[in-house]
Parts: C-alpha cells; structure tokens; sequence
C-alpha cells in the first residue's frame, strides 16, 4: 500500500459532474478529456507500483511549496539511498524529440519538453529537502506509460521511460539495495503534512445552479434513464441496478462538490436528485448517513 494514496483532482471531479449536467464548450471537454486520460494514466502506474517488494515509501500526487513556489509531483518513491521522482505522461501517437519540445508527426502540434517540468520539480524538491534538514539523492524519470506512444529522435541516455522499458524500470526498482529506517518515515510524513489541496479552478466552466440538470444519474453509463423500482434505481438504458439510498447519497456528495454555499436540506436534495418523490424517504436517507442540525423544515445535514 502506498504511503500516500492518489486521491481524483477536485477540479477533474466537478468536470466530470458538469459533463453530465451541463453542455460543456468543444474547449472544455478537451480539457477535461485531457485531465481524466491524465489520472488514469497516474492510476495505471500506481497499480505497477503497488506491486513494488523492496523496501521503499510510495507518495503518489504531491503538491508542495518552497519560496512561494508550488510544485508537483506525480510520483515519489523513497528508497534507503535515493528519492525517485516520476513524471506520468499519457501521450499518443508518433512525436519527434527536439530540446524545445516534443511534435506530433500526425498533427504538428509541439508540447512542452517533459524533461523542463522534471528538472524544475527536482530543483524545487531539493531546495525543500535542504530546508528541511536533509541532503538525499534525487533521481528522476519521465514515464510514458501509453503504450501507442512512440518518440523518436530521443538520445538514449536522456531519462525517459517508454512503454516497452516499464518492466525493466519495476525490475531495478525492486533491486534498490538497503531498507528505509525511521528517518525515512519521518521524511514522508512531513511531505504528506506540507501537501497542499489544489484550490485553482481557473478552468472550471462558468455556471450556475438553476442551468444544471437536475436527477440522478446511472453510476455505471451516466445515464438519467433511471426508475425507482422499491429498494432499487434501475437503469433503463444499460440495465444496471443501484440501491435508492447509495444513489441519494452519490448524488448529494455531487451537490455538496458543485454548491458548496447551499446548505443540504430534505427540499434541495429532493429537487437536486428530481426523481425520489417522497420527502420523507429523502430525510430518512439523509438522517442515516450524515448528521443533522436544527428541526422540522429547518433541519441542515452536514
């Protein structure tokens, strides 16, 4: 298990919230498509991590500050000698190596040289480790982790990690030679302390509460062709079935994410979900799984 887990962007999940209630701009989806193949990309190196054997701390998704200056890092491993950090790209398709970027061949488009934004967080996360009393070895890798992605032009001493050398990368990580001690610990624990939540939603497409399609939403297809079937939500296009007080509750937690300065009621949950007609059955759901304060039409849950 790693020492700190990966946890979705806030700002991926309220996109993928409002894909579903709002028509998104052709722009927006792009970034939001861009932002969810991210993830799954620094997911799908996860699962390759968690099978990791040797003696090793694993920080997946920190985000830091030294000097007024934020970094991130995708992936840190703490080793006894060295500190590992991994930068995650998901890109597709035939691209051509140059200092000032990576080009697409199909397309033309260039991209930011990966191997500026690895040194630049290897620089910052030095001068953090230096504030904060230690002097390790920092390592670190560009991974490409999409197996259609091919670059060419790359000299091979460079430190990019593409899909067909992924193997080997897991293989000399689980031959990194000593154990980590306490100290080691005491150093990730301070990392994940200094964590910070990422509260920049400058991309996050402008709306509004009334403009929201209002329902709940198929937790398999994202469909709103559901029916209350007793116990049940079932879903009208892909058949699929969840239980009516998981559903509320999934639901509620996208409320909670989107409208965060309107207080959850039994009336606001109700019109937000749209299809659980009772009131009552709403304020059931809501009195089992979250606590409520003040009584009758004025009851809040929290």
């Amino acid at each position: 298990m790693a020492f700190k887990e990966r946890t979705e962007p806030i700002i991926l999940s309220k996109l993928r919230i409002l894909n579903k209630r709002l028509e998104l701009t052709d722009e927006e989806k792009r970034y939001f498509s861009y932002l969810d193949k991210g993830y799954k990309g620094e997911l799908q190196f996860d699962a390759l991590t968690e099978k990791l054997t040797s003696s090793c701390l694993i920080l997946n998704d920190l985000l830091l500050e030294i000097e007024k200056t934020t970094f991130q890092i995708d992936t840190l491993i703490i080793f006894a000698g060295t500190l590992n950090v991994f930068e995650i790209k998901t890109n597709q398709g035939d691209y051509l190596y140059k200092q000032e970027g990576l080009t697409s061949i199909t397309t033309g488009v260039s991209i930011k040289n990966p191997l500026d934004q690895l040194n630049r967080t290897k620089l910052l996360l030095k001068k953090l480790l230096n504030q904060l009393g230690y002097n390790y070895k920092i390592q670190g890798s560009v991974v490409f982790v999409n197996p259609e992605f091919t670059l060419y032009h790359a000299q091979p001493d460079l430190p990019f990690i593409f899909p067909t050398q992924i193997k080997r990368l897991l293989d000399n990580l689980n031959n990194q030679p000593g154990k980590v001690s306490s100290n080691h610990i005491k150093l990730a624990t301070k990392l994940v302390s200094l964590h910070r939540i990422d509260t920049s939603f400058d991309k996050l497409p402008p709306h509004n509460y009334d403009e929201l399609k209002k329902g709940i939403t198929c937790n398999e297809c994202d469909s709103f062709s559901l029916e209350v079937n007793h116990k049940y939500l079932v879903c009208s296009d892909c058949g699929s079935k969840e239980l009516v007080e998981s559903a509320v509750m999934r639901t509620v937690e996208e409320f909670r994410l989107l409208s965060q300065k309107r207080a959850i009621t039994s009336i606001e949950v109700q019109e937000w979900c749209a299809i659980i007609d009772s009131n009552k059955r709403i304020r059931r759901i809501l009195g089992k799984n979250l606590e409520a304060t003040g009584s009758k039409q004025w009851t809040k849950y929290h």
